[in-house]
């Protein structure tokens, strides 16, 4: 594994999780790519996601053309939630970004992909390309979007052509962000590859001037008043979505163009377009479509257990499921605990998943009966259902504000988001549960979280908080339907 530090380059393989590195460092900001090495991109902006994805990809695009590099670019993957949410043509602002810089700038068509439209197609073709490196010819792979393709990728490449991959990543949300909760992150990645390339970046949004995050559209009106049509072009898509091409930072950084500190600014890259016009190659086409929305196939992960509901209510001891990296079995509990490699660093880490059944509708109360040693408010990140994204909030902060380190009922969703302004800064935990399964999902948060039990009682049901309540029926999950 590569990281990269502040002052210096650090290149080490990531046999150091496991007790054991190789070193090599050399100057701050230097780039190993050279000019005949590979690039592949994998981003996602989906509509859900940062819109920030929507003007970086064809300013990453004309980047790439007006460096002359059409050609170095072997694979561009767009949309790379899987198994999320169908897109409509109307609604695809990546496939106008996408395929209008392809064609605008005389790029292989053939190697992009819509991962909403073609999640096989676009994991057959990154697998090839990632088996087609050596050492003398790696692949550079900048991650712009969450790591579930990229892994897919990797699990089907040839395990020797695998550890010639590259990663480049400036951020901790793409690391370890997840549309679905069972998808996989940079701790996954590295497990399966663990001599795996990586180059760790500055982050390029910035601060101080710094970066590729703009404050207003008007840091981009340079794009707007060039005399180049398609640069003109690629500010409309970045007022279509925000003033931010903030992920286009890791390609200026790759090729050569940020400078000393691994940044650059939206005035040093005007100063680098200049007045010219970015040139193409090969036969201009013109963009194609996009395509009608398909219906993604979404597959939950299997469960040991479920919990079933009797009589309105649910009683779930913490530790009656597998326990995730990170969670650790205490007396009569369970408790995060993370290692450095799996400490939070988002807020999808540790998942820990409860099947519910639900025979009774309604309204249903939730409470967790846990215990913290700090002081203050100590929680873990709680989602009902299989969407952790959308509306933005939804996946909850959950705890309590009890400093006497003993166990307590007391708990409380900590709003933010969207949900903030519907709910309130605080709310009581309340689900709207419909008959049927339903998936309730913790993740690790507060260091030394501990979780005892977990209720969910319908409205008006009695013994809700209630210690004397016994657990209610699990059912094997494994042998339903077996004679």
């Amino acid at each position: 594994m590569m990281i990269y530090k502040r002052k210096s380059i650090i290149l080490l393989s990531a046999a150091v999780v496991f007790g054991t590195a190789h070193f090599i460092t050399a100057e701050a900001a230097d780039s190993p790519w050279t000019s005949g090495n590979r690039i592949a991109i994998s981003a996602d902006g989906n509509p859900d996601a940062d819109a920030d994805d929507t003007g970086a990809t064809p300013f990453s695009l004309a980047v790439l053309a007006k460096a002359g590099l059409q050609n170095n670019l072997v694979h561009y993957d767009f949309n790379n939630f899987l198994e999320y949410k169908r897109i409509e043509p109307d609604d695809n602002r990546m496939w106008t970004g996408a395929m209008g810089g392809q064609a605008r700038w005389g790029f292989d068509r053939s190697r992009f992909f819509d991962a909403a439209i073609d999640p096989a197609g676009a994991v057959a073709h990154l697998t090839a390309e990632i088996n087609k490196s050596t050492a003398d010819d790696p692949l550079y792979l900048i991650m712009a979007g969450p790591l579930e393709l990229i892994f897919q990728s990797l699990e089907k490449a040839d395990p020797v052509a695998r550890k010639q991959v590259i990663i480049v990543s400036h951020h901790n949300y793409n690391e370890y962000f997840k549309a679905r909760l069972w998808h996989r992150n940079w701790n996954d990645v590295l497990a399966l590859v663990p001599d795996i390339g990586y180059l760790r970046i500055k982050d390029q949004n910035g601060w101080g001037g710094n970066g590729l995050k703009g404050s207003d559209d008007a840091d981009f009106h340079w794009l707007r008043d060039h005399a180049d049509p398609n640069l003109n072009w690629v500010y409309d898509r970045i007022v279509a979505g925000k003033p931010d091409v903030s992920d286009g930072g890791m390609l200026t950084w790759l090729i050569g163009i940020n400078g000393n500190d691994e940044t650059v600014t939206i005035p040093e890259m005007q100063t680098w377009f200049g007045p010219e016009l970015v040139p193409a190659i090969g036969k201009i086409l013109k963009a194609p479509e996009a395509p009608a929305g398909v219906d993604p196939v979404v597959v939950p992960p299997a469960t040991e257990q479920i919990f079933q509901e009797v009589d309105g209510r649910i009683v779930i001891e913490a530790e009656s499921i597998p326990l995730s990296n990170g969670w650790k079995l205490a007396t009569g509990c369970i408790q995060w605990m993370p290692n450095k490699e799996e400490s939070s660093t988002h807020q999808h880490q540790g998942e820990l998943l409860y099947k519910l059944r639900i025979s009774n509708p309604g309204k249903y109360r939730m409470a967790l009966k846990s215990a913290h040693d700090g002081d203050g408010w100590n929680s873990c990140w709680t989602v009902m259902g299989l969407n952790p994204v959308n509306p933005y909030g939804i996946t909850r902060n959950t705890g309590h504000a009890n400093s006497t380190g003993g166990f307590t009922w007391d708990t409380t969703h900590k709003n933010y988001g969207s949900i903030k302004h519907q709910e309130g800064g605080m709310s009581e935990p309340l689900y709207e549960l419909a008959a049927g399964d339903h998936y309730f999902w913790i993740c690790g948060r507060s260091h030394g979280f501990r979780i005892d039990k977990i209720h969910f009682f319908k409205a008006g049901v009695s013994g809700f908080k209630d210690d004397s309540i016994s657990a209610t029926l699990m059912v094997d999950e494994k042998h339903l339907g077996e004679e």
